[in-house]
């Protein structure tokens, strides 16, 4: 078996001890290591394979340094999904492969921590914040198209970083004395910074002072305010914790659309609780706007 397995592979995987070196890894190499060398490994995860067969068409193979390891006992313990991409994607590529590596290290070692798009945002931009990188991630949802990924992440933040910071200013103003919105500060976020992108700041800054004058003094603010503040309390009681953050979202830019038709906001809410719904808003007014594709 070690000849027939030296022949194929060009190595022999069993090893007492560490070695490293650089291996060109062929379609058919891969699928004989899956056959004959993965007889300790966690169960495969379509899903996994699947991302990385498609970042190889995308992107070709990208030499990271991951490497393929191989225990002592000659079975592999790292690379089960990138060898079955491998051998879906029909490429040949060079992989660095360690042999000898510890049985149990893979048990007994801490893991290392999974990447994430807020990772690799702040290994750009040191500068950028949790906060803000939540409400990026919030901005997208919103606009319903792209989803924030550790791929797209850098791309991202750098087409929305500018918006994202301002948003975050005027709300954090807000948040500072108002707190009966605290579960959805990122929405509010979300929402302030889409405002900005499409020139409607002084909007977004004129309801939030409204709104903040509304929760902490006496009187009424605004026509707009008041009904905003019943028409939320009234309608979101049995509403799921998701139902309510849409709901208050859908809420924000009504209230925009109203708002840039009367500034002082001396004007009804309007809108029935059946019409506060994707299908009906997508047709107009800034949650139209908002959206990546209508």
């Amino acid at each position: 078996m070690k000849t027939l397995t030296k022949s194929v592979l060009g190595f022999e995987p069993r090893s007492k001890e560490i070695q490293t070196f650089l291996w060109d890894i062929t379609p058919d190499i891969a699928k004989y290591i899956l056959e004959h060398h993965n007889k300790d490994n966690r169960k495969i995860d379509k899903g996994q394979q699947q991302k990385i067969a498609k970042s190889i068409l995308t992107d070709g193979w990208l030499e990271d340094g991951q490497p393929l390891t191989f225990n002592a006992e000659g079975n592999i313990s790292e690379a089960q999904h990138r060898l079955l991409a491998i051998v879906q994607t029909g490429v040949t590529v060079r992989m660095v492969v360690v042999l000898g590596v510890d049985i149990g290290c893979f048990t007994k070692c801490a893991p290392a921590k999974p990447r994430k798009a807020e990772d690799e945002i702040q290994r750009k931009d040191k500068t950028a914040t949790p906060s803000e990188v939540s409400t990026l991630r919030q901005l997208l949802v919103r606009r319903q198209g792209v989803k924030l990924s550790i791929q797209n992440a850098i791309d991202q933040w750098v087409k929305w970083r500018y918006v994202v910071r301002e948003g975050r200013k005027l709300v954090d103003g807000f948040f500072d004395s108002v707190e009966d919105y605290n579960p959805w500060e990122r929405t509010f976020a979300a929402w302030a910074s889409l405002m900005i992108s499409i020139g409607e700041e002084e909007t977004a800054t004129t309801f939030l002072s409204l709104l903040q004058s509304e929760v902490l003094e006496d009187e009424s603010a605004s026509c707009l305010t008041r009904e905003f503040r019943q028409f939320f309390s009234e309608n979101s009681i049995y509403m799921s914790n998701a139902g309510r953050t849409n709901f208050i979202y859908q809420l924000l830019c009504i209230a925009s659309d109203r708002l840039i038709k009367q500034p002082d906001g001396d004007v009804q809410l309007g809108l029935n609780i059946d019409r506060y719904n994707h299908d009906y808003l997508k047709k107009k007014g800034v949650y139209r706007k908002f959206l990546e594709t209508v």
